[in-house]
């Protein structure tokens, strides 16, 4: 477990050594932490259990596909929905290698570059952000890979909604919904007023999103993101009744903003972040009665490390913030850390042949490629000269 624990260590360290200047030291310091953390989860074998069979075994069948006839219409039935970016994306890495390793690893990769880029763009203390990243979204980048590359693509739109610009805006949330339909749920973002709203207001906002979640709409909202309805069911199956974990959440959440509320500034950008984080907590209590309704809520994610961030900075706000974000953010990552023990424990990469790490329940449940375990590059990389040879 203590690789695991590791990545939040050296975190901190990149905390406490660092400024809050953004300066082009401290954005290399943050591109060499997000190169750490995206090669850890790269490299994992497997790390992430379920998902990740999933994704190795639709790529596997795409790279045999790219080099048999080419003719993609044998492996359409691949695509989820409408979600042909991650489909295409496929057959772009498949034109460089067919081994599911070599994909997961670029796949990451490409998520964190998006994630650096949101953060370069409009972060402006770079480790605090780094911390609450990892409390909030980090392990969840190990797992859904659709999803958190569509949340990475939906990031670099912020600026586009204060802007009032909307045909970049729709134009990113379109591709990120081509990678995970859920991107339809940030579509709202675009038309929450920029105005500061009394915390009166909020709060009946939020209770009335208490009340909701404990009717059948989220359940019709859930099926907005599938065309045929599949993964909303998936998802409809996942009630669990009252999740109390998303109520104190939300709980935390809002006493730390409201607490510094009059230090937040009437700053287009500023309202923009604090007002989608408002929706954050609100979606939460939506579909709090869904064991993963809080992956519909992920694109807000982004709003809610800058709001903390900023709060965090202001010389009006109280100088408990900036520790209790930490201690919260840790406590946010170790649940998920000992959550998932069973799964990620203890860490092995793929550069190594033999089982993946885990009990070996979903190994041997999942696998489908023995050959995968006995040589991790059994599938290599596509030789030129013997594809010049194929008869197609």
């Amino acid at each position: 477990m203590f690789p695991y624990l590791l990545v939040f260590i050296i975190a901190t360290i990149y905390l406490l050594m660092s400024s809050t200047v953004r300066d082009e030291k401290n954005r290399f310091l943050l591109a060499c932490f997000f190169m750490y953390a995206a090669l850890f989860i790269g490299l994992g074998d497997m790390i992430g259990g379920y998902d990740r069979y999933i994704y190795g075994s639709g790529f596997d069948a795409i790279a045999d596909e790219m080099r048999s006839t080419r003719d993609l219409s044998h492996v359409v039935y691949l695509v989820h929905s409408n979600e042909y970016g991650y489909f295409y994306w496929e057959v772009f890495v498949s034109l460089f290698t067919e081994n599911r390793y070599i994909f997961i690893l670029v796949t990451t990769l490409l998520a964190y570059l998006l994630y650096y880029q949101a953060f370069k763009k409009y972060i402006e203390d770079y480790p605090l952000a780094v911390i609450l990243f990892l409390g909030l979204f980090y392990y969840f980048t190990m797992t859904y890979l659709r999803q958190v590359i569509a949340c990475g693509i939906a990031w670099q739109s912020f600026r586009y909604i204060w802007q009032r610009e909307p045909v970049p805006f729709f134009a990113l949330v379109l591709i990120a919904y081509t990678f995970h339909s859920s991107a339809v749920f940030f579509l709202p973002a675009y038309f929450i007023p920029t105005k500061k709203y009394s915390q009166e207001f909020i709060i009946k906002v939020l209770a009335i999103s208490l009340i909701i979640g404990l009717t059948p709409l989220p359940l019709r909202l859930l099926a907005l993101q599938d065309d045929e309805g599949t993964a909303s069911m998936n998802y409809s199956d996942q009630i669990q009744g009252f999740r109390i974990e998303y109520v104190l959440e939300v709980i935390a959440f809002i006493f730390i903003i409201f607490k510094n509320y009059s230090s937040i500034t009437y700053d287009k950008k500023e309202l923009t972040m604090l007002n989608l984080s408002f929706v954050y907590c609100a979606g939460l209590l939506i579909f709090m009665r869904f064991g993963q309704g809080g992956r519909m809520c992920w694109f807000y994610f982004f709003p809610i490390i800058y709001t903390f961030v900023k709060l965090a900075n202001n010389r009006n706000a109280y100088s408990w913030v900036r520790p209790a974000l930490i201690v919260m953010s840790l406590a946010l990552f170790l649940r998920i850390t000992f959550a998932w023990s069973t799964q990620n424990v203890p860490y092995k990469t793929f550069l190594t042949n033999g089982e993946p790490c885990g009990d070996g329940t979903i190994y041997r449940q999942y696998e489908y490629n023995q050959g995968y375990t006995a040589n991790k590059f059994i599938r290599k990389a596509w030789d030129p000269v013997w594809d010049r040879n194929r008869d197609f």
